[in-house]
Order: structure tokens, then C-alpha cells, then sequence
């Protein structure tokens, strides 16, 4: 138990803290975006290009919302890199601080292994004493 509250102490929650708004800020975008319909561009995609009746208007309006559709998932697509290099980073700084513990429980080991071998010497001195 004392190796987790240890962990815990080594984790520098002041960067997490700091970056969780922003973490949960971008992630609150990401989703609303992905969930959000676009209602204009599925209007405007519904009806084939081939339907024999060619309307520039149409056309045009397709194109204007296929090229803001474009825009939109081209920003959600950056603000997700955003959130994946700011998850990466969380990552590295968890990962870097599981290190210290592997390293620290280590050496905590073999102190306790030498302990017990000098109070096994000292209990058999004194036993044959």
C-alpha cells in the first residue's frame, strides 16, 4: 500500500491538474463535433449528381458545403492530434514516474533482503552465545 501512496507523491499533479481542463476541453469538442449533424450537407448529398436534371445552383451549393465540411473535419481532426499529444504527454509523465517506483521498489527489496539477513546473523550470534 505504501508503494501506491508513494506513486502518488511522485506523479506531478500540479501539471495534471493543470492540463485536465484543457484535456477535457478538447475532448468535449472532439465528441460534440462528431456527434453534431450536419443537416445542410446531408440535404445536399442526398440526391445523386448523376439524377439526369444537372442544377448549378445545386451544384454549387453542394460544393460549397462538401468544402465546409472538408474545413470542419480538417479542424476536428487537429484538435484530436491536440488531444492525443496532450494524452501522449499525460502518458510519458505516468510512465516516468512508474520507472522511479520499478526502481525504488528495487532497491527497497534488497535493503529488506540485506535486513534480514544481518538480523539472521545477529539472532545467531546471539544464539550461540
Amino acid at each position: 500500500m505504501a508503494i501506491w501512496i508513494t506513486a502518488l507523491k511522485i506523479i506531478p499533479w500540479g501539471s495534471v491538474l493543470e492540463s485536465a481542463p484543457h484535456i477535457v476541453k478538447a475532448a468535449k469538442q472532439v465528441f460534440s463535433a462528431a456527434k453534431s449533424d450536419s443537416s445542410g450537407f446531408a440535404d445536399a448529398s442526398s440526391s445523386p449528381v448523376g439524377d439526369g436534371s444537372v442544377n448549378p445552383d445545386k451544384l454549387d451549393k453542394r460544393v460549397r458545403l462538401l468544402e465546409a465540411k472538408i474545413i470542419e473535419l480538417s479542424n476536428e481532426q487537429r484538435a484530436s492530434a491536440e488531444l492525443i499529444k496532450s494524452l501522449a504527454e499525460q502518458n510519458a509523465l505516468v510512465v516516468e514516474a512508474i520507472e522511479v517506483f520499478r526502481v525504488r521498489v528495487k532497491i527497497l527489496l534488497i535493503a529488506c533482503i540485506s535486513l534480514v539477513g544481518v538480523l539472521a546473523g545477529v539472532v545467531f550470534w546471539l544464539a550461540t552465545k
